[in-house]
């Protein structure tokens, strides 16, 4: 019989979380500063407020505050998670907490400067923005080369967490939920089940992380080879095997084995046995996987992942693989 499966095109993130890109935006970054830099040492000069919560002087007041303005400024960070590119990380590498906010009374605008680094080489930089007070929906990136197309209402509200604006707390309080989303064939997918299978280690009891399966393109473009059918073999056991209490052993195992590839059902089979999963259990549960599968899909698309892996903690705070555990912190700070 032949089992139709969802479908849900996924954009992946590359390897180290797609942050190996950034080494060239960042060249590309870096000479636009300086060429800013140029333009406005031979212009008229700017008179640069103290980002005050109410901010005025001579004839000059501002109709924000600097607080309302880096809410703004918040809401622009995570609509980047939008823009198919490696410029989507930016919520996620952005340290807001460190956001400085400054009143240009001589153009009426409030210019916004967010420190952010670079986890996969540990490089920091800075983001900046001009917000115009008056309308500030009007927003001119003075580093990056594109804004996005408009404005979400998520917001990000620390280090590499972006909270989904809609999305709520989830009823139970405790443990707290995680829900992991990955296509284990989209770049960083396998790799990322060592971070879960470690936040599994270290929170115990007070995390319950349960693996959610997307059907991606990246699955898409190994069934195209091998057939569908076959290609979701790795999401099953990824899935089944997180069940199980060996799963850590099983994620590294895999982790080793996987270089890119189709793996067949007897590499997994192999693989799942070496880590001593229980195979009655694991059987049952790739037979029965379709159904979650298939109801995993439609949590995606409310969640409206369009990269991955990616986590959802606490049903709606948004994270990386490597900002999780700060995702955690952030909804339950006696976890940290």
């Amino acid at each position: 019989m032949k089992v139709k499966e969802p479908s849900i095109v996924i954009r992946p993130l590359g390897r180290f979380g797609g942050l190996d890109n950034l080494h060239l935006m960042l060249i590309v970054l870096i000479a636009l500063l300086i060429a800013l830099l140029l333009v406005i040492s031979y212009g008229k000069p700017i008179l640069v407020l103290p980002s005050n919560n109410t901010t005025s002087t001579g004839n000059a007041t501002a109709i924000h505050s600097a607080s309302q303005i880096k809410a703004v400024a918040e809401r622009v960070l995570a609509s980047y998670a939008t823009i198919n590119s490696s410029l989507s990380l930016i919520p996620f590498i952005s340290n807001v907490s460190g956001m400085q906010v400054s009143y240009l009374s001589g153009s009426g605008s409030w210019y916004v400067q967010v420190p952010a680094r670079n986890f996969a080489n540990n490089v920091a930089f800075s983001l900046s923005f001009v917000i115009n007070d008056s309308d500030t929906s009007k927003v001119t990136p003075l580093l990056e080369t594109v804004l996005p197309s408009s404005i979400s209402n998520n917001s990000v509200v620390s280090a590499g967490v972006v909270s989904l604006f809609g999305r709520y707390e989830c009823q139970s309080a405790s443990p707290v939920n995680v829900y992991w989303f990955v296509d284990p064939y989209a770049a960083g997918g396998v790799s990322s089940l060592l971070n879960a299978s470690e936040i599994d280690r270290i929170y115990g009891s007070n995390v319950n992380l349960t693996l959610k399966i997307i059907v991606g393109s990246d699955t898409e473009r190994i069934g195209s080879q091998v057939g569908l059918f076959d290609a979701l073999y790795l999401s099953k056991y990824a899935l089944c095997a997180s069940q199980q209490s060996n799963f850590s052993a099983f994620a590294s195992g895999l982790n080793s084995a996987y270089s890119g590839a189709y793996l067949s059902q007897n590499d997994l089979a192999s693989i799942a046995a070496q880590a001593g999963l229980n195979s009655t259990q694991l059987t049952s549960c790739i037979n029965a996987s379709s159904s979650a599968i298939n109801t995993q899909a439609l949590l995606a698309q409310y969640y409206n992942i369009t990269y991955n892996p990616v986590a959802v903690v606490d049903c709606h705070y948004l994270a990386l693989p490597q900002t999780a555990r700060s995702a955690l912190c952030y909804a339950d700070n006696s976890l940290c």
